[in-house]
């Protein structure tokens, strides 16, 4: 249940610190403050979340930890934002949905690859 709750938490300040601090840095210094956002919040929730151990990654298994939780986070900050109607959300399913084939279809590939003996054929 630890690990659980450590993975909600580490989500939760990965997802408040992408679309709390971000778009803060982005507006007040350009284009160069998205990129420093970029390197200072996805690197220090890198290190908290996957070396420190928030977050719960059994070994073997492929889990989009961080992406999940600043996409939900944006679909969570959009929802509060405009107090529940979800209505704008509605024009997102259509990405929402091209991003899920998009990432099975990648799977797919990767495990094909993964799985072809190739790579030993050329060695």
């Amino acid at each position: 249940m630890k690990k659980y709750l450590s993975t909600f938490a580490g989500s939760a300040i990965c997802g408040g610190f992408a679309f709390g601090i971000w778009p803060e840095l982005w507006k007040s210094y350009g284009l160069m403050g998205g990129w420093i956002a970029a390197t200072l919040i996805i690197g220090i929730m890198w290190y908290m979340n996957h070396y420190n151990g928030a977050i719960l990654n059994p070994p073997g298994k492929i889990w989009l930890d961080q992406g999940w939780c600043i996409g939900s986070a944006g679909i969570a900050w959009g929802i509060v934002r405009f107090q529940g109607d979800i209505s704008n959300f509605l024009y997102a399913v259509p990405t929402l949905i091209c991003c899920l084939i998009g990432g099975a279809l990648a799977g797919i590939l990767v495990w094909k690859i993964r799985s072809c003996d190739c790579a030993r054929k050329i060695n």
